[in-house]
């Protein structure tokens, strides 16, 4: 049996040297990707919002700008609620901690006790610390995501025919229409679930912070709701404000506090969220647990808040794709 010689061109060698530095160019422009998409996930999910506003006779760019007018309004209430919050609450808290620790007795259960069981919420406030700073280096993104969706938003009205002069063709422009359309209503879809889960979590939380009669009851459930949106570290940072203010009051209703911003954090988790998702979007809740799960184990935060959109785009694309070639 003779010896099967295996000859590659020098046309495959070439291609095969070119998709490798293709994927190393996309690798190292990875970040410029990632907000990318996200402009265009903002983009697809308030389109149906400006197009409203234009059937009211309002020009698109004063439209975009209204929304993002009521966004940053929303953001600077909540910032502006956070301030007092910390600087008055943690003033406090220095002029009587000292006094409180001495005297605490829960049952036999004294602050050395607690100090020796507990020692993983000494990590809480390098968490939240960890948490500002990164938000804080990443204005300049968020600026640059605004502006990029801005510009998106402007020239949305015209994909159609960006779409025919890029594939060519009539079925090729319509194919991408429909991608767009079906991506657009899944996409707002997705934003709506994730707005009506912040208002849920801020709603939770405000019955149970009234319960405890804790002070700023409301700006806390308004920080609650909007710090949803960062998976997993919202929550602790949301936590450990609310137990700061309840240490204000005494150790005991600090506690129940923290049990009650846990207790809300793992319905949101493994019930509201999932089933939000479901009735929203359409996702099974183990999808949307597994998603969000994947998301947050290869990207970290970013990962997690984008794993669904990107597994909506990915299905919406595949099953389009699907659908033209069992119909051609």
């Amino acid at each position: 049996m003779k010896p099967q010689k295996i000859e590659i061109s020098y046309k495959t060698i070439i291609f095969s040297v070119l998709f490798l530095v293709a994927l190393a160019l996309l690798w190292s422009v990875r970040e410029i990707i990632i907000l990318f998409f996200v402009s265009f996930v903002f983009m697809e999910s308030l389109n149906p919002t400006v197009s409203r506003l234009e059937k009211f006779k309002i020009p698109r760019p004063l439209a975009i700008f209204m929304i993002y007018a009521v966004i940053v309004a929303v953001f600077a209430f909540t910032i502006a609620g956070i301030v007092p919050i910390l600087i008055d609450q943690t003033s406090e808290l220095i002029r009587i901690l000292p006094t409180t620790l001495q005297h605490f007795n829960f049952y036999g259960l004294t602050a050395i006790d607690l100090s020796s069981q507990f020692k993983i919420l000494e990590t809480i406030p390098q968490e939240v610390a960890a948490t500002v700073v990164l938000l804080v280096s990443n204005i300049f993104s968020a600026f640059v995501v605004l502006v990029m969706t801005f510009y998106l938003l402007l020239e949305r009205p015209h994909f159609e025919r960006y779409a025919l002069r890029v594939l060519g063709t009539s079925k090729g422009q319509a194919l991408a229409v429909k991608t767009f359309e079906h991506l657009e209503k899944r996409l707002a879809s997705w934003v709506n679930g994730e707005l009506l889960l912040m208002t849920i979590i801020g709603v939770m939380s405000y019955i149970g912070y009234l319960f405890l009669h804790l002070p700023y009851a409301v700006p806390l459930a308004l920080i609650a709701g909007l710090l949803e949106i960062v998976p997993n570290i919202g929550p602790i940072v949301t936590t450990f404000i609310a137990g700061l203010v309840g240490l204000t009051i005494s150790p005991l209703t600090a506690l129940i506090t923290v049990l009650w911003g846990l207790f809300v954090h793992q319905s949101e988790n493994n019930l509201i969220t999932p089933k939000i998702m479901k009735e929203t979007v359409g996702l099974n809740p183990i999808i949307t647990i597994l998603t969000i799960a994947t998301g947050a184990q290869l990207g970290g935060i970013g990962g997690a808040l984008l794993a669904v959109p990107i597994y909506l785009t990915i299905e919406t694309v595949v099953r389009i794709f699907f659908e033209k070639n069992k119909t051609s």
